[in-house]
């Protein structure tokens, strides 16, 4: 039921994205399993680098989704079809990786299915909450938003390490394609106005030419750059995950606790921004950003047992959502007065996206070479450079964080 008042919410918009939200952190409840199932099979930490990127690649390419279901209605609606569509291409991803064999190719092709059906349905319902959002109701979509994804990612992370402990793989697989069907029926359920009007492909090509070429140009090109040197601080994820497992010898349900601890501290850390940074010079808090970027990758090399693990954990989750927030601030600001800034925006989140996907491939290469240690050196190293980024950018001098407005809940 859609209240009158512009100061109340969409409740069955706010029902659906509280789901799909809480679902988008809750796939944690495989990401154990699924690595290790494998490295049961064989394959080499670049080889598991590898698959990461190829089928995470759906989430790079959000702007094309919007773009499309903006141009294109089904039946007249541009919302509910495509998020019952987008939820039954994920259903068939999962229910492919419980049900069939685990050879190499069906692997790429239900992974990948599994992950362009989640990117569709975030990039839709984001979609939905830009169009019923208003000046009184956009921080309570938001906070919704994170606030139930948070919240996703701490039970996935307990049950997922729980389950990957106890039960076999293609059951957790099992569990995890549960969540589409939820997404699916809650957008269902979903009521949306009929589009009126016939929509062309260049509705379609328009603001993505608009948008790209808008990335080559002023600051929007060094912001760019500093998302890239910035997702690099990824490249080593599947090694140490490896690490942590093989060498520190954790178990399944420890590393799936140590998962939801750093989402706790990411908790933590939207609160002490919003609390104490949020009023901070913008281009101030990008080089805070950039400072603590690098220290999360640094640390790394002090999470040596169970207890440090513990500790590392929280306080990277910490500095990791006080270094992402001035970002997603800073795109925001950088995308709007262009006529595009839906466009742009995600495009900008795409960059951030793909980034920290090439960064897990190359990271899985250059593992086999230089081993972890030099790899967290050098992923240090690359994040550095995102000072000298900062350093050009010109539209932040006198902005302040507080009069920016919030842009959608869009991480990968």
């Amino acid at each position: 039921m859609k209240s009158n008042s512009l100061h109340a919410v969409d409740r069955s918009l706010s029902f659906l994205v509280s789901l799909v939200y809480f679902i988008q952190g809750a796939l944690s409840l495989s990401a154990i399993a699924f690595p290790l199932l494998l490295r049961g099979k064989g394959w080499s930490i670049e080889d598991i680098a590898t698959y990461s990127f190829v089928a995470n690649l759906p989430w790079g390419f959000k702007l094309l989704y919007g773009a499309f279901s903006d141009a294109f209605p089904i039946r007249g609606l541009k919302r509910k079809p495509y998020i019952v569509l987008a939820s039954l291409l994920s259903l068939a991803g999962w229910l492919g990786l419980t049900l069939c064999p685990h050879s190499k190719i069906l692997l790429y092709v239900f992974g990948i299915t599994a992950n362009l059906g989640f990117a569709m349905t975030d990039v839709v319902t984001d979609a939905l909450v830009v169009e019923r959002s208003t000046p009184q109701n956009t921080q309570l979509y938001q906070s919704i938003a994170w606030g139930f994804r948070s919240f996703g990612a701490i039970v996935g992370g307990v049950l997922g390490g729980v389950s990957a402990a106890r039960l076999p793989y293609r059951l957790v697989f099992g569990l995890t394609s549960v969540l589409p069907v939820i997404t699916l029926l809650a957008g269902w359920n979903v009521s949306e106005n009929r589009a009126t009007g016939k929509k062309s492909l260049s509705h379609i090509w328009n603001p993505i030419f608009e948008s790209v070429r808008a990335l080559f140009t002023g600051d929007l090109r060094w912001f760019s750059c500093l998302f890239l040197v910035g997702s690099f601080a990824a490249s080593f994820s599947t090694p140490f995950f490896f690490f942590l497992k093989e060498n520190l010898q954790f178990s399944e349900t420890f590393l799936g606790s140590l998962s939801s601890l750093a989402w706790l501290g990411a908790i933590a850390g939207c609160l002490l921004y919003g609390k104490f940074l949020r009023e901070v010079n913008i281009k101030r808090m990008l080089y805070v950003s950039v400072l603590l970027n690098l220290i999360n990758v640094l640390t790394t090399f002090w999470m040596v047992n169970r207890m440090s693990a513990i500790v590392l954990s929280v306080v990277g989750g910490v500095l990791g959502y006080i270094s992402l927030l001035p970002m997603m601030a800073a795109s925001a600001l950088l995308a709007r007065h262009k006529g595009i800034e839906g466009s742009l925006f995600a495009l900008l989140m795409s960059v951030n996206n793909l980034g920290q996907i090439f960064a897990i491939f190359i990271g899985g290469k250059l593992f086999d070479i230089m081993g972890l240690k030099f790899l967290i050196v050098l992923s240090g190293f690359v994040v550095l450079g995102g000072f000298f980024f900062v350093a050009r950018l010109r539209s932040f001098e006198k902005e302040k964080n507080g009069s920016l407005a919030t842009s959608g809940a869009d991480s990968f």
